[in-house]
């Protein structure tokens, strides 16, 4: 199989080339910084210097003319803001032939407005959910210090934590915000795989030990919580997830409350392949019309991401 992936110089790039090479597939690989500024360059057939992906047609066209030169098929794309515009453009890509290794249409207008990934929960008692509102319509009794961030932020761009009612004021544009009730606990992540054909699903959980300021995990802990995983495959069926996204949850007080919903591969999804699912072999697997793998059990380990230098 032959693959275009996107923004190889993100954090989860070098082990979903890797995984794909160990297959036998062919990768090209794109960034909009130079190839000999990646490490991942050196792991692709060959790389592509990409337009920016905020000049939305140029971008698509690009994506397109890029699949055509290089005769491939499938495209994986590794951050929130190309998946916006890809699924803007859905039509095209498949009036091409090629396939879009993500989640759909539907999946996407929930997991990307965190104002309806909210109120989902909220009208499902199975789910526990966090307080939220629009900032627009910000409700006099609402309790600081919160959480402000825009409705369809990523890697937490634009996140206020411990918000004061004059912080939240003064936000500018203020229909782009919502403003959640902030709790206290530990942060759980979980990659998440599901076969939206079979109803197959997977997920490896972990709990983030140290992570940087816009949430990637840099030492984590896996965790056996089984309540956890029901949790998290209930919210998979619900949603009808096809392929592989990560889930960000609080623990509270013994409940898991679900923050975000991210539909990509996380920055850590290494730490899941190494504790022994393969969350981007099974994630093709969910485009190609095959099964996956079946849940594993899940070993309770601290793993820790580390970074080498190298001369490109």
């Amino acid at each position: 199989m032959r693959f275009l992936i996107t923004a190889i110089g993100s954090m989860s790039a070098e082990c979903v080339i890797k995984r794909l090479k160990a297959e036998g597939h062919f990768v090209v690989g794109c960034d909009i910084y130079p190839g000999e500024w990646h490490y991942e360059t050196k792991l692709c057939d060959a790389f592509i210097k990409a337009p920016f992906a905020t000049h939305e047609n140029e971008y698509v066209d690009f994506l397109i003319s890029t699949c055509k030169e290089h005769n491939l098929r499938y495209i994986i794309p590794l951050t929130d803001l190309e998946i916006d515009i890809i699924n803007k453009q859905r039509k095209r890509f498949e009036d091409n032939g090629i396939v879009l290794c993500m989640q759909t249409a539907e999946v996407l207008s929930i997991a990307r407005d965190k104002y309806k990934l909210s109120d989902m929960c909220e009208q499902d008692d199975n789910i526990p959910s966090v307080k939220t509102c629009l900032l627009a319509n910000l409700p006099d009794n609402f309790e600081f210090p919160c959480i402000a961030k825009p409705f369809n932020g990523r890697s937490s761009e634009g996140l206020l934590r411990n918000a004061s009612r004059e912080q939240v004021m003064a936000i500018e544009n203020k229909d782009a915000y919502i403003i959640q009730e902030q709790l206290d606990g530990n942060v759980f992540t979980v990659d998440y795989c599901r076969n939206a054909i079979t109803k197959t699903d997977a997920s490896v959980p972990r709990q983030e030990l140290l992570r940087t300021k816009n949430g990637a995990g840099l030492t984590i802990q896996t965790v056996t919580d089984s309540s956890l995983m029901k949790l998290v495959s209930y919210i998979g069926n619900k949603l009808n997830i096809n392929g592989c996204v990560n889930m960000e949850f609080i623990l509270n007080h013994g409940k898991y409350y679900l923050i975000d919903v991210n539909p990509r591969f996380s920055a850590g999804v290494a730490f899941s392949v190494i504790s022994g699912y393969d969350m981007i072999i099974n994630h093709i697997r969910c485009f190609v019309n095959e099964e996956i793998d079946k849940q594993i059990p899940v070993k309770q380990q601290i793993i820790i991401k580390k970074y080498d230098e190298v001369i490109f």
